[in-house]
């Protein structure tokens, strides 16, 4: 008797744990609803709010995961100036030193711009992206500087037609240790293997 009295005891006391940790998701949930208007918060608002200071990506890869991220919100949603000076600012959070001193965020902004329209103009949309898998990665020490290339590819639809672009990035650790983005290139699918 005692046996079955200590189970059930278990069982309820394991219950009441399930619901408190159920309820706790709920109210969170409600409350990151209540916070956004509309309800949702969408892949715009995530990538305006991250702080990279705070989290930013651990590893080259993921840093291309999240330019890519951006670059596809550039061309597949209609911003305000505001959301893509926004979005610019993230995406220059990415970029090495050199990278920057050499594209100055005012002639930087105008260029995306005019790339923006282009896409708008053709009915050009990024539908998806893929960034090479960690184990392909390329890295290499020069100068006792660390560097990785990282591919990625991104399909595109113009009109009803879709093509895959492919780009190289060639990244480098900063004093801190984070990957910045020195540059990329154009390049073809045999790179991504």
């Amino acid at each position: 008797m005692k046996k079955k009295s200590t189970v059930i005891t278990v069982i309820v006391m394991l219950l009441v744990a399930a619901a408190i940790v159920a309820g706790y998701f709920i109210i969170s949930a409600r409350k990151n609803k209540e916070n956004y208007e509309g309800g949702e918060r969408t892949e715009l608002d995530i990538l305006l709010e991250k702080d990279l200071d705070k989290s930013y990506p651990l590893t080259s890869r993921e840093v291309i995961k999240f330019y890519s991220r951006i670059l596809k919100c550039y061309y597949n949603e209609e911003l305000t100036e505001e959301q893509l000076g926004g979005l610019l600012d993230q995406m220059r959070g990415l970029f090495d030193e050199e990278f920057l001193a050499q594209n100055p965020r005012d002639t930087h902004l105008s260029e995306l711009e005019e790339e923006i329209r282009d896409f708008a103009a053709r009915k050009c949309k990024i539908t998806s992206y893929q960034v090479q898998q960690s184990g392909n990665i390329v890295t290499w020490t020069d100068e006792e500087k660390e560097y990785a290339r990282v591919i990625a590819s991104y399909t595109q639809q113009e009109d009803r037609k879709y093509f895959k672009v492919y780009e190289e990035f060639i990244l480098r650790k900063d004093e801190n240790g984070k990957w910045k983005i020195l540059g990329w290139y154009l390049t073809d699918a045999d790179a991504m293997k």
